[in-house]
């Protein structure tokens, strides 16, 4: 596993030692046409790469990013769009699940839920019953230990069906609203894209295109009779 801009860094320069190698080489038959008899009279063939195009797929292995999710509820919002949601499932699943009202998500069942996407992102229906997120780094994941988990139909239910169905809903809106900003940090990637265990994981298609530029650094007097550098770019 390596970082994205690292593996772009790598093939940048196998093309700058192949753009020398190849100067190498012109200098060296230059060389020989001026000893040549006939040669020396004729233009030393040289051949330079000006621009270089890949197409390279990859395999994402890991992102690392830093994500704010401490955003502040809006509970008129929140409550408002929550009930428009519980006439819609109630009417698809016969269900009589209540309103709720800023009671419901000032109480302990839905502080769970908040924090737990504060914590750690999305929530699902299901994983509101155990919520134990994870804060993702390279290469590993640790768990977060939150409160104890909801282990019985939270309010404004009569049984597990209904509660499930609360969740899903609170998760709905609070996924909805829950990132204020976030930050890429750096893409870790795979080059190897042929095993057989990779179905599953995310490939992209790199299309690079390097175009050449020279630079030449020369030495200079100034007024004064001081040596100085000046890069030139060609």
């Amino acid at each position: 596993m390596i970082r994205l801009s690292d593996y772009l860094n790598y093939l940048n320069n196998e093309i700058i030692q192949a753009r020398k190698k190849a100067d190498e080489n012109a200098v060296m038959i230059a060389k020989e046409y001026a000893q040549h008899e006939y040669l020396k009279f004729f233009k030393v063939p040289r051949y330079s790469l000006p621009n270089v195009k890949m197409d390279i797929p990859i395999k994402i292995t890991d992102i690392d990013a830093d994500a704010d999710r401490n955003f502040k509820l809006n509970e008129t919002k929140f409550i408002t769009e929550v009930n428009e949601r519980i006439l819609l499932v109630n009417k698809q699943k016969l269900l009589n699940i209540q309103p709720v009202s800023v009671k419901n998500i000032r109480n302990e069942d839905f502080k769970i839920l908040l924090n737990t996407v504060r914590a750690g992102g999305s929530i699902t229906a299901r994983a509101t019953t155990n919520p134990v997120p994870e804060i993702r780094m390279p290469g590993k994941r640790i768990p977060v230990i939150s409160e104890k988990p909801i282990e019985r139909p939270i309010d404004g239910t009569s049984d597990e069906t209904e509660s499930e169905a609360l969740k899903a809903i609170y998760a709905d809106v609070l996924n909805k609203y829950s990132l204020i900003n976030s930050k890429l940090n750096n893409i870790y990637i795979d080059p190897n894209t042929n095993s057989a265990e990779d179905k599953d994981k995310l490939f992209i298609n790199l299309h690079v295109e390097m175009e050449e530029e020279g630079i030449r650094i020369v030495t200079l007097k100034d007024k004064d009779g001081k040596e100085v550098e000046q890069i030139i770019f060609e």
